[in-house]
């Protein structure tokens, strides 16, 4: 279905790792180690970086960029399981349990990559056992944040959960300020995969806050003017003349 990516091209070593969630308060001498042992990488807007059944040998740090997580529902339709922003990692479950990939990557903007082999990242927990605690966290937060997606899914009406998800995507935005105008670099298409809504709906939920000021519909993005109005919720509803079908119980 996918052409086979794990084969990238190398490009200066140097990674910032204060960006990284998974070393933040580690010592000067296991970022050094790091910096040795992994490998920068870049990927175009819409590069895969591994697709579903590729071989699982590298671990990503995302340094730059976003990349979305998906995978294939039984009729044929791409689910998002998760948007991964700067400083987060991703692709670890399956070179731990030595199984091929059971989701696929792909870039949704230009992004810079921090790649570590698996038998390198296991030797980097062997000699800093701190490292491991501090990925188990991160699992943990990965874990609660997907049980609250699915959660909003089967509690939530879609007016609801795009309004979630665009305050998670503004939150995982580095150097955002509460209330300046964000844009965040994603379709329609992929936030309605997201949010496990069509299309259509996830439209008409953002048309609204587009009639409340509360963010602009643009090219492959939402810019969202309001942040604070978007977290507060204090959003003018005004009546639909438009056909039944975009109002969701």
């Amino acid at each position: 279905m996918f052409p086979s990516t794990e084969v990238t091209h190398d490009y200066s070593k140097l990674c910032f790792t204060d960006r990284l969630e998974l070393l933040e308060g580690m010592s000067q001498q296991a970022e050094h180690r790091f910096n040795a042992i992994m490998r920068k990488t870049k990927r175009r807007r819409g590069e895969w970086v591994f697709v579903h059944d590729d071989p699982a040998h590298t671990i990503y740090f995302l340094q730059k960029g976003r990349v979305k997580i998906t995978a294939i529902s039984e009729d044929g339709h791409e689910v998002v399981l998760e948007i991964v922003g700067a400083g987060e990692f991703f692709g670890v479950t399956s070179p731990i349990l030595g199984i091929p990939r059971t989701t696929s990557a792909q870039a949704l903007e230009a992004s810079l990559l921090c790649e570590i082999r698996q038998k390198d990242f296991e030797s980097l927990l062997a000699v800093y056992p701190e490292l491991s605690l501090q990925l188990l966290k991160s699992v943990g937060l990965r874990l609660k944040k997907t049980e609250t997606q699915l959660l909003n899914v089967i509690c939530h009406d879609v007016s609801t959960r795009v309004r979630q998800a665009l305050i998670d995507l503004i939150e995982s935005e580095p150097g955002t300020q509460p209330d300046q105008p964000v844009r965040i670099k994603i379709t329609q298409q992929d936030l309605a995969n997201l949010i496990g809504a069509s299309r259509q709906k996830t439209w008409a939920a953002l048309k609204e806050l587009e009639d409340s000021s509360v963010l602009r519909l643009m090219y492959r993005s939402i810019l969202v003017t309001a942040p604070d109005k978007l977290r507060n919720g204090h959003i003018r509803r005004e009546p639909s003349n438009s056909q039944t079908g975009t109002m969701v119980m």
